[in-house]
């Protein structure tokens, strides 16, 4: 049984508005729209975070600092091959043992070469040719000029020129030291034989 009887709270009640429908509405559609915003964003950054495409984007610069590198290798290589095809090209435009072979039958009895080497371009030698320097002794000033002779009419030799020939006594006989420039002929015929020169 009550003991007291609130008469206020029938009064209150009763004087109370009731919620208008729009805010029932909005409040409703807040509830269900903040859960979907965040969902939303959850997809969004898990979509930027899959593994597979942080796989392809490291296999990607991978690739690319490979493929930076094979290039560096590949312009070595042509560089490389470019310097072999022109010191091969220059090594071959002479045939060196022919014309070493010649010059070993066109040096005469009595006649030593000591310095066989390249030279500067001597004047009225041709700029086609190599210029070759040649110093020896020899018996007598003959021999030189029996050397000089045979260089003259020789195939791989052209315009041979004496530098300087002189007596030299020393030891038990005397013998004649002797320079001799000339050019290397580089340009052949396709017979392998040099070609003649104006």
């Amino acid at each position: 049984m009550k003991r007291d009887i609130n008469l206020l709270d029938e009064l209150l009640r009763e004087t109370r508005t009731p919620l208008a429908t729009w805010r029932l509405v909005s409040v409703a559609g807040a509830g269900i729209l903040v859960p979907v915003l965040v969902w939303g964003i959850q997809v969004r950054a898990a979509n930027r975070l899959d593994p597979q495409i942080v796989e392809l984007r490291t296999s990607r610069d991978r690739l690319t600092q490979e493929a930076d590198q094979a290039r560096a290798v590949i312009a070595g290589l042509i560089a490389t091959n470019a310097r072999r095809a022109a010191e091969r090209a220059r090594a071959e435009s002479i045939p060196w043992s022919d014309a070493f072979r010649e010059l070993s039958f066109v040096v005469p009895s009595g006649v030593w070469l000591t310095v066989l080497e390249e030279a500067a371009h001597p004047d009225g030698t041709d700029a086609a040719d190599v210029p070759f320097r040649l110093q020896g002794t020899a018996v007598s000033q003959g021999a030189v000029a029996e050397l000089l002779a045979n260089l003259e009419t020789a195939q791989h030799f052209s315009e041979p020129l004496l530098v300087y020939s002189q007596r030299e006594v020393g030891g038990r006989t005397a013998h004649v030291g002797f320079e001799i420039q000339c050019g290397l002929r580089r340009i052949f015929a396709p017979g392998g034989i040099p070609e003649k020169r104006a």
